[in-house]
Order: C-alpha cells, then sequence, then structure tokens
C-alpha cells in the first residue's frame, strides 16, 4: 500500500530485515560486489570510488527527473506540469555545481592536475581518466536504472507519487550518502588510496542504499500494490 512519513511507524523500522536479499534490492548487492572485485583485481582505485560516488550525484538527478516525467505522463488529469521538472533540473544543477566545487577544491590540496575548483569542465574531463572511472560510472548508472525500474516502475510507485515528493527526495538521499563519502574519501585522499578504507566506504554506502530502499520512513513512498 500507499504511505505517507506521517503514517509510518517505528515498527516499520525495527522490523525491516535489510540485509534479506530480494528483487528490489538485489542489484545493491550486485554492485557492491562488482565494485570490490574490481578493487580486488586492480582495476580501479580508491580514490576513483570516491569520486565517482560524487559523481554518482549527477545521474540520481536525472533519474528522478525521468521519475517526475512517468508521473506527470501517466496521469493526464494530474495538475503538476512539466515545467516543474526544468525548475527542478535548474534546482539541481546548482547544487550539483557548489558540491563539485567543493569536491575539486578538497582534491586540489593533493593534486597538481587540479589547479581551481571553480575549473568543473577541465576537472570533469581530468577525473574520468582516472583508473577504471568509466567502468565504475556505467556500473552505478545501471545501478541507479535497475532501482527505478524494480523499486518505481515495476511496483507502480508511479501511480501514487507525487512530483513534490520525488523533488526533495535525491537531497535527502546524497546528503547523507556523501558525508559518509567525505568521511572515507579524507582517509583515501591523505592516505594515498587505501584499500581498506575504499572496501569499507563501499559497504556503508551500501547499508545506506539498503535502508532507502528497504525503509519507508526513508523514502515515503511504498509499493502501493503491497
Amino acid at each position: 500500500m500507499y504511505k505517507s512519513r506521517s503514517e509510518i511507524k517505528l515498527n516499520d523500522i525495527i522490523t525491516t530485515n535489510i540485509f534479506t536479499i530480494n528483487k528490489q534490492n538485489l542489484f545493491v548487492w550486485l554492485n557492491a560486489v562488482f565494485l570490490i572485485g574490481l578493487l580486488i583485481f586492480d582495476k580501479t582505485d580508491a580514490l576513483t570510488i570516491v569520486i565517482a560516488y560524487f559523481l554518482e550525484t549527477i545521474i540520481i538527478g536525472i533519474v528522478h527527473a525521468f521519475k517526475m516525467f512517468t508521473i506527470i505522463s501517466s496521469n493526464p488529469s494530474s495538475k503538476e506540469s512539466y515545467s516543474t521538472i526544468l525548475f527542478f533540473l535548474v534546482h539541481y544543477l546548482f547544487f550539483v555545481a557548489i558540491q563539485l566545487i567543493f569536491v575539486f577544491s578538497f582534491l586540489e590540496m593533493n593534486d597538481s592536475n587540479i589547479t581551481s575548483g571553480f575549473n568543473l569542465i577541465h576537472n570533469i574531463s581530468y577525473v574520468m581518466s582516472l583508473k577504471g572511472m568509466i567502468i565504475v560510472l556505467i556500473s552505478i548508472l545501471i545501478y541507479n536504472l535497475a532501482d527505478y525500474y524494480l523499486n518505481f516502475i515495476q511496483t507502480q510507485v508511479y501511480k501514487k507519487a507525487r512530483v513534490r515528493e520525488i523533488f526533495s527526495q535525491p537531497y535527502v538521499r546524497i546528503i547523507i550518502q556523501q558525508f559518509a563519502v567525505i568521511l572515507g574519501g579524507f582517509f583515501i585522499i591523505f592516505s594515498s588510496g587505501v584499500f581498506i578504507v575504499a572496501i569499507l566506504l563501499i559497504l556503508i554506502r551500501t547499508l545506506i542504499e539498503l535502508l532507502f530502499i528497504s525503509n519507508p520512513l526513508l523514502f515515503e513512498l511504498k509499493n502501493p500494490q503491497a
């Protein structure tokens, strides 16, 4: 069924077993295993993982724009407008730009290839050339598309969801996730890419994603057919 945030009870959180593998969260586990495998077989490194998690912010925004489009297009009688999507994208673009300026300014202290945190085009071009970055980002893209299909389209959440709810979702998710990434990234950047820290970062990020998927208090939306 569909629940609003105010209808969620504490028992919903306590009784939710986030470690039970099912169709809705299988892609979370697969992505974690894949990224750890890339590290073990030296196809990428710790710094690439950290930066890829920051770049995931862009992917998350695009996916949420598609969610809004799906909601509006599936309900012609809705009063919600496509202009909301444009407003979201502009609003989100500023959010991403500020975040990336912060990230690149942080990296500038330890990487001579980044001369200014404000030179976003140059910096993005540079980090895209890092070891394994393309394959890591592709795996993260597939991960987010799987989430969109399995937990939004297939479960028909879009039939009950509202655009204004989707509008705020990525910010909550990103702030929580990026806080963990910043902490892990600090140790990685200033410790020459510690392998074990990268593994822990992947596991922490996986735990956060499992919480968001299985916990309706964090997502506000629950399978309308449940």
